[in-house]
């Protein structure tokens, strides 16, 4: 399999991910690719951490019943960081594999992401149970509570992993 990703690294497809023009001579396409994970991540970290802490108790002059729509948009965020972060990977997939930080954000990511799954499906089930001086009450199960902690401290650890394995990594294996 080394033999496979080496062969496939020095590849035209996997050579223009790291140092191909993308669209005008300046932008390299890794470059592109970094800036639409970063858009994506915005995108479905940002959605989450908002609709954690207003489950945990903070934002509540925010509808859980409207914020669930926002949903859908990190979903696609994630779908965005999905497709650029298998490009990104493919751009020198034996050096991913061997730093095992970048394991430990691939784990993260799917706690996180099971997480967003089950706060989703929770939040199906917030009842409106009155307005208060200037808040919204709504209810929410106790195990939407646990999903929106989790899902807090996985997208924390999966952007912290993240960031250290491009400190971390090894040199491109020869």
């Amino acid at each position: 399999m080394w033999n496979t990703l080496r062969n496939f690294e020095a590849g035209d497809f996997s050579s223009w991910l790291r140092e191909g023009n993308f669209i005008a001579e300046p932008f390299a396409t890794y470059y592109v690719l970094l800036g639409l994970h970063a858009i994506g991540m915005a995108m479905v970290v940002g959605i989450s951490f908002m609709l954690a802490s207003r489950v945990l108790g903070f934002q509540l002059v925010v509808s859980l019943v409207e914020a669930r729509r926002l949903l859908g948009l990190a979903w696609w965020g994630f779908w965005l960081n999905l497709i650029s972060g298998l490009l990104l990977i493919l751009a020198q997939p034996r050096r991913e594999m061997m730093t095992p930080l970048f394991w430990g954000k691939m784990l993260m990511i799917v706690v996180a992401v099971w997480g967003l799954r089950a706060l989703g499906r929770g939040l199906e089930s917030a009842r409106p149970a009155g307005r208060g001086a200037a808040d919204v009450v709504e209810l929410v199960p106790h195990a939407v509570r646990v999903a929106a902690a989790v899902v807090s401290l996985a997208w924390i650890l999966a952007i912290v992993s993240g960031r250290l394995v491009g400190y971390t990594q090894p040199p491109p294996p020869l």
